[in-house]
């Protein structure tokens, strides 16, 4: 069943919501990112600082990542073809899209990706950065 024009709406309100609140939290101060003199006073505080510094720069990463994928999904709605599964060609639901606004794929297409992912233990592959993740080392 295809979305209505109303679940359109009230779901683009949301994704455009959502990716404001991203932007904002994006534009946070630079500062956070200098290491300040009374941090660099002893290795142990050095490397604490280093590693807050390391996880603000993580969640960063993961939340431009995820405003590609709403301005994405805006871009899917402005040339209808949002709410469609990549995989079998059929209408994501509203709760699914509800819930998570960025689907590219239905609920059993999502859940027999997830299953060849899990079950595939030497070449994994990373659906949300797109490249091949290697489980096995060489020495």
């Amino acid at each position: 069943m295809k979305l209505t024009k109303k679940q359109l709406a009230q779901i683009k309100d949301k994704i455009q919501a959502e990716r404001e609140r991203v932007l904002t939290k994006l534009g946070i101060d630079e500062e956070m990112f200098t290491i300040k003199s009374e941090e660099r006073s002893d290795e142990v505080d050095q490397a604490t600082a280093d590693y807050q510094r390391s996880q603000m720069l993580r969640f960063r990463n993961r939340d431009v990542f995820y405003s590609k994928k709403l301005k994405q999904a805006l871009e899917k709605m402005n040339e209808g073809e949002y709410g469609c599964c990549e995989e079998c060609d059929e209408t994501i639901s509203f709760k699914r899209l509800w819930a998570r606004p960025t689907a590219d794929l239905c609920i059993s297409c999502k859940d027999e990706a997830e299953k060849e992912e899990s079950s595939n233990i030497v070449g994994r592959q990373s659906k949300s950065l797109g490249k091949q993740v290697d489980m096995v080392k060489t020495v």
